[in-house]
């Protein structure tokens, strides 16, 4: 009797493991330059316009192709019309509208000078390819971005920006250094 039920687990587990998949998702994460105009003023709207620009990266898990949902944290790091340091950390959510071209909504807290509290909202749309081969995914498009201060006398902010991959922007850098070798 105790043979057999070893004999009938030892099958199960050996169907179990024939028929089941191992989990494949893996961590995808992008960084990259988002340049673009921006309007600040006491309330949401564009009172002072400017040039506008941040350092942007993210992490996206979840994933295990083009066509799945993803989430993870995100952080940008900018300013706008050098005049200030803005820093937003929050929460992405990957959209998959089509194959290589997904809506990525984030946000979150956000500290303007590191000291005046606030909270944001951004929507970005463009190419964000899934890499099965890695785990760098580039990205390109548009971005609009929405900062609100909680703080009296803290202009708030939207944005309108382009984003630039990060490896375009490191390419220049490459050419050299094997120019150089």
């Amino acid at each position: 009797m105790k043979g057999r039920r070893t004999a009938l687990g030892l099958a199960a587990a050996a169907l179990a493991s024939g028929v089941a998949s191992p989990a494949c998702a893996k961590p995808q994460w992008n960084a990259g330059l988002e340049s673009g105009v921006c309007g600040t003023g006491s309330s949401l709207g564009f009172e002072k316009v400017g040039f506008c620009n941040a350092a942007h990266a993210d992490v996206l898990l979840l994933r295990q192709s083009g066509s799945d949902f993803g989430l993870g944290p995100s952080l940008r790091l900018g300013t706008a019309r050098f005049s200030d340091v803005r820093l937003d950390a929050g929460l992405s959510v990957l959209l998959p509208l089509f194959e290589a071209f997904p809506l990525v909504l984030e946000a979150g807290p956000y500290l303007r000078n590191f000291g005046a509290p606030g909270a944001f909202g951004s929507a970005f749309f463009g190419l964000r390819s899934f890499n099965y081969y890695g785990h760098y995914e580039m990205a390109a498009g548009l971005s609009i971005i929405a900062e609100r201060s909680f703080t009296a006398g803290t202009p708030s902010a939207i944005w309108i920006t382009a984003r630039i991959d990060g490896s375009w922007l490191a390419l220049p850098l490459v050419f050299a250094y094997n120019a150089l070798r």
